[in-house]
């Protein structure tokens, strides 16, 4: 080979090792020496053991921290141009132990039919099951609130530190995480509420109190603990008739709202995956109810308090469903119902589909085997969501 072939070659190489360089160097966005953290709390779904979740956690943590931080755009809109930045250690919440008491009626019907049916047929029996199980004892009431009881112990303990958190919730943990939002918190402008149309003796009390005592921004979980309001079967809200008793109680609402609500700013945004939200939350889409009126607030909270809510589903999972609505802050504001918004930079955006290069039966674990996809998946949904909710091309 010539002297001038050589040289030839070591300057393509030299250039390529240079460019990559200074590609890599644009990826390494500066993060502040005493950035805030915003910590990810994992909530995992279904049939899920520990051990499994831990190992799970641990396969996607650091593509999370490396996709997050090096795109410009999350860079600058949720990291603050590196004044925060995503915490090193993951924070599990782990549920499962929870259930076991209930399981154990599970597995004894499941033994009188263990031999019965073709492997296939035994197989799919017991694991679907498994997954039913979990995601319907997670929707019932009186099995999430303590769950998101010791949520919130999480998110205050986090708080006590200095950081905010992201909630993810993988499956049945995407009920709990939809639920944190609409639950705990702090959606409700108790001092918003008019009772022009009410002339009762407990209407004209309300007026008065809430007048008088200016109470802070509430979540719906307070006004429950303190036996204010009541959920009906029907899926309305009715205050206390006991007239004695709000005397009592509702001018101490605040310190319900400080024992049972997520503190504000606390909660940076939710991710939800392989989500199957439409199928228990279909009620939140008929206009007129309280689930319909509980969902509207929660979007203007996050649309005013600069949280996100992403809904991530690969094209293949088919346990994931996507929402109902697909709203832009335009759609809100035509609306009418949820009064005048001030946007602050959250928003709520479906992005179910994702292309994934997975089969139909591995698709719903398909989250946790590629981290690095898995992470590209919500920096995308995080740019696409806010460009779409803001319409901005």
């Amino acid at each position: 080979m010539s002297v001038l072939k050589k040289l030839l070659i070591s300057f393509v190489l030299m250039c390529s090792i240079t460019c990559s360089a200074k590609a890599a160097e644009k990826q390494e966005l500066p993060i502040c020496p005493n950035a805030q953290p915003i910590d990810i709390v994992y909530i995992h779904g279904a049939y899920e053991t520990r051990e499994a979740f831990d190992k799970s956690v641990r396969n996607v943590h650091d593509d999370m921290i490396k996709q997050i931080q090096s795109d410009p755009f999350m860079y600058k809109n949720l990291l603050d141009n590196g004044r925060k930045k995503i915490g090193e250690k993951e924070v599990i919440f782990f549920w499962a132990d929870e259930t076991k008491e209930d399981l154990k009626a599970l597995e004894k019907a499941l033994e009188y039919v263990k031999n019965v049916g073709s492997k296939i047929a035994r197989f799919g029996r017991k694991t679907l099951s498994h997954l039913l199980h979990d995601a319907i004892w997670i929707s019932k009431p009186v099995n999430y609130t303590p769950l998101l009881n010791n949520l919130l112990k999480v998110v205050n303990e986090e708080q006590a530190k200095g950081n905010q958190v992201i909630l993810y919730g993988y499956s049945a943990g995407s009920l709990l995480a939809s639920e944190y939002l609409t639950q705990k918190m702090p959606i409700i402008d108790i001092n918003s509420i008019k009772y022009t149309d009410d002339n009762s003796y407990i209407g004209k009390y309300f007026a008065q109190t809430i007048e008088k005592h200016n109470f802070k921004p509430t979540c719906l979980d307070a006004l429950k603990e303190s036996k204010i309001l009541f959920y009906t079967d029907n899926d309305e809200f009715v205050t206390n008739p006991d007239i004695s008793y709000l005397k009592k109680e509702f001018p101490n609402l605040d310190k319900y709202t400080d024992k049972y609500c997520s503190p504000k700013d606390a909660v940076k945004g939710f991710v939800v995956f392989g989500a199957p939200l439409t199928i228990f939350e279909s009620s939140a889409s008929l206009v007129g109810t309280s689930s319909n009126k509980l969902f509207s607030m929660a979007i203007k909270y996050l649309v005013e308090n600069d949280i996100f809510f992403l809904v991530v589903n690969y094209e293949n999972d088919f346990i994931a469903m996507p929402l109902a609505a697909k709203p832009t802050y335009k759609s809100l504001q035509e609306a009418g119902n949820l009064g005048n918004i001030v946007p602050k930079g959250g928003f709520l955006y479906d992005a179910s589909g994702i292309k994934c290069r997975t089969n139909v039966f591995s698709s719903h674990m398909a989250y946790w085997s590629n981290g690095k996809r898995f992470a590209k998946s919500i920096v995308k949904s995080y740019k696409d969501g806010y460009k779409y909710f803001y319409s901005i091309k």
